[in-house]
């Protein structure tokens, strides 16, 4: 079974659904879960920077990350869960490449990751970061899709 569970997570809703199926599968099999979510602080200015002006988004951007680890912290305690939340910085890297890295690190059993399931042109200008990610580690994948009834 799965005792090592990787998921993936930013601020969407089908990441928020995959952290629920990653939880799932941590009750059923006594697993740990490592919630991740790759961020890419080398393009943010260094504390106190104000260089190009980007000052208010980093502080957006680092808000928005203190809000997604709390909640995925009380979603894993008020489950009962054993697991840790930690952001890993891509250094410009493609995020499914860091993924999988960060999975083969921590011995992932499987990675849980969400999808939109956008099809047809959306997703060939978009990208897949769950494709990526399929083509870029040998662990297991399961790909949680966000509710179709609300695809965009």
């Amino acid at each position: 079974m799965y005792e090592r569970i990787v998921v993936a997570l930013d601020d969407s809703a089908c990441a928020q659904r995959a952290l629920g199926e990653a939880v799932r599968l941590a009750k059923l099999s006594h697993g740990v879960v490592e919630v991740l979510s790759v961020v890419d602080r080398g393009k943010w200015p260094a504390e106190g920077d104000n260089a190009y002006g980007l000052e208010p988004e980093t502080r957006i951007a680092a808000s928005i990350a203190s809000g997604i680890f709390e909640g995925a912290e009380q979603v894993l305690r008020e489950a009962g869960v054993r697991g840790t939340v930690r952001a890993i910085d891509a250094y410009g890297e493609n995020v499914s490449t860091v993924l999988a890295r960060a999975a083969d690190e921590c011995d992932a059993d499987v990675i849980v990751i969400g999808t939109h399931g956008r099809r047809g042109t959306r997703r060939l200008l978009l990208g897949s970061v769950a494709e990526s990610l399929l083509r870029a580690t040998q662990k297991p994948v399961l790909v949680v899709r966000h509710d179709s009834t609300h695809l965009p």
